[in-house]
Order: C-alpha cells, then sequence, then structure tokens
C-alpha cells in the first residue's frame, strides 16, 4: 500500500487492497512450519496438542475470512459492470 501511494510499485490489473488483504488471509492457512515448530518447542504432550489444535483452528478460521473477502468482492465487482 505505501508502495503504491508513493508511486513506488502498483497493484496487478484489475486488483485493489481487498484482494490483497484477502490473499493475505488465505496465506495463514500455511500451517505446517507452526505445527513443527510446537513440536520442537514443547516437551509435555498436552502443549504439543493444543498447540497443532490452535494452529489448524486459525488456520481454517483464516480461510474461511479470506474465501468470505474474496467472494464478496468478486460479488461486488460483477454487480457493478452489470449496471
Amino acid at each position: 500500500m505505501i508502495c503504491s501511494k508513493l508511486g513506488i510499485g502498483q497493484l496487478p490489473a484489475n486488483s485493489n487492497f481487498i484482494h490483497i488483504i484477502g490473499l493475505g488471509l488465505l496465506a495463514g492457512i500455511g500451517f505446517t512450519m507452526s505445527i513443527f515448530i510446537s513440536m520442537l518447542s514443547f516437551d509435555n504432550q498436552v502443549f504439543i496438542e493444543e498447540a497443532k489444535l490452535s494452529v489448524l483452528i486459525t488456520s481454517l478460521i483464516a480461510g474461511i475470512i479470506g474465501y468470505v473477502i474474496l467472494n464478496l468482492s468478486s460479488r461486488r465487482k460483477s454487480k457493478k459492470t452489470e449496471i
């Protein structure tokens, strides 16, 4: 956002900041490294299982919110083109 406002960079054609936010949330699905780190960090099996569950739940939430944002953005864009 800062780079595009300063003129250093630009967004891809037919995209806006809502698309960037939605894609960023979808990137939150990548949880394998977090699970690996939690397995190395904790000795107690209960803590490891809690960490795995937390990572999986937050990844699911990030995926759902990212999908909703991108879906709403595409619907809003299609409504604008119909008018």
